[in-house]
């Protein structure tokens, strides 16, 4: 079994990724370890999130991930080597209400990582606060925008779609103050949320 406890996470995540695809499984990178890679490491994970695009069945997937002493425990696969978890969220790939046919590759390393475009990423961080309240979505979503100069009307059309144009008025205001701050951090971000919605009550 291979050792991977002083490999990083994006590293595991091109492995994990070219692994399937020799198998005939194809994988997009979506969640926290997108978000990561997309602010530069200002936010961090321990799990890897990929959607399976061509929907291949357990039978299939799990003796691939075998081969590199992944186990499934539940919703997850686990290693005895690392602390890094992986988890298949189920297909079709999407956000919010909308399926998502095109996706953007990132080379890491000597690997690459299919991933979801920036945009779409943000989008996904975007529905989870719109529809679950994820105010830590909401935060990373902001991240993402400061640190590639993504303007908020980008995303307008977006949260009118999801039914919350409340929710692109308070992603304006803080885009705003976030960048007249010039906040780099996720806890300044987590402040400036806070206080905004303390000052909206």
């Amino acid at each position: 079994m291979r050792d991977f406890s002083k490999t990083s996470i994006i590293e595991l995540a091109a492995i994990v990724a070219e692994h399937l695809e020799r198998h005939g499984i194809d994988v997009v990178l979506v969640g926290g370890l997108a978000v990561e890679i997309y602010t530069d490491n200002l936010y961090l994970t321990k799990d890897i999130d990929m959607v399976n695009t061509n929907y291949q069945t357990p039978k299939k997937m799990n003796p691939a991930l075998a081969e590199l002493g992944f186990h499934k425990e539940g919703r997850i696969y686990v290693n005895d080597t690392t602390d890094i978890t992986l988890e298949f969220p189920p297909g079709p790939l999407a956000v919010g209400n909308t399926l998502i046919s095109v996706d953007q590759i990132t080379r890491v390393g000597e690997g690459q990582i299919p991933i979801l475009g920036i945009k779409d990423v943000i989008k996904d961080r975007l529905a989870a606060y719109i529809h679950w309240g994820d105010q830590q979505s909401l935060i990373q979503a902001l991240a993402m925008m400061l640190k590639h100069d993504i303007e908020p009307n980008t995303f307008q059309e977006f949260c009118t779609q999801e039914g919350a144009s409340a929710s692109y008025t308070l992603l304006k205001a803080l885009y705003t103050e976030a960048e007249s701050q010039q906040v780099t951090t996720m806890e300044h971000l987590e402040t400036l949320l806070t206080k905004t919605l303390l000052d909206s009550l």
